[in-house]
């Protein structure tokens, strides 16, 4: 009984190792290499993204970070009159320039709470996913921690490759791939928290009106 025991323990521990390796190996393809509706990191945004709809009617864009990026914004709620498909929150982190504002690298890519890319990406993790189904699939976790804004908070899991899960209620919320700041509280944090808190689906918010400034601090 006992050797049938220790078996079934080393059987479990390589299949945890096991799943772990895979992940790994679908990070290291690398976060780059992975496609959502036909863009990826590293692309053009001017040419690959801002030339089609529905990217081509941001509701708004700004410098954050002290010029280290600029914020291209597309709110599921009313922004501006405008809203995104599916119920989907959309972000675009670019390198910043104050001349050539749109023909840029996207350095990062953000979404929450809608389906929009479900069935537009080749990425292995979805918004809706549960969080244990998720943490499975990735490799290892690098870090942990929490963002807010006002009464809104989501737990942020960062795996290596840098991708950040967002959870809440041991769901995906939402997905950033790519490098992003390590202080919660950087501005690039602050204004993701800011379209989850005013242009996100979620019980009890209405959203705000159409005049309010988008990504106002």
């Amino acid at each position: 009984m006992r050797t049938a025991l220790i078996f079934a323990t080393l059987l479990a521990a390589a299949a945890a190792f096991a799943g772990e390796a895979s992940a790994q190996k679908r990070l290291l393809k690398g976060t780059a290499q992975y496609t959502f509706d036909g863009f990826k990191l590293g692309d053009n945004y001017a040419q690959t993204v801002m030339n089609r709809p529905p990217y081509d009617q941001p509701c708004d864009n700004d410098p954050i970070d002290n010029n280290a990026r600029r914020f291209m914004i597309y709110g599921a709620l009313p922004c501006r009159d405008l809203t995104f498909p599916n119920q989907t929150t959309v972000m675009f982190y670019l390198k910043y320039s104050a001349k050539e504002r749109y023909a840029q690298p996207i350095e990062a890519f953000a979404f929450l709470h809608g389906d929009y890319f479900n069935d537009k990406t080749d990425f292995f993790i979805k918004t809706g996913d549960k969080l244990e189904d998720a943490r499975a699939k990735l490799g290892a976790i690098v870090n942990n921690f929490t963002i807010k804004r006002k009464e809104y908070t989501l737990e942020v899991i960062q795996s290596a490759g840098d991708v950040y899960i967002l959870h809440n209620n041991e769901t995906v919320v939402g997905l950033v791939i790519g490098g992003m700041p390590e202080d919660p509280e950087n501005e690039q944090w602050r204004g993701l928290m800011q379209m989850y808190q005013r242009y996100t689906p979620k019980a009890s918010n209405s959203g705000p009106t159409a005049d309010e400034s988008p990504i106002k601090q």
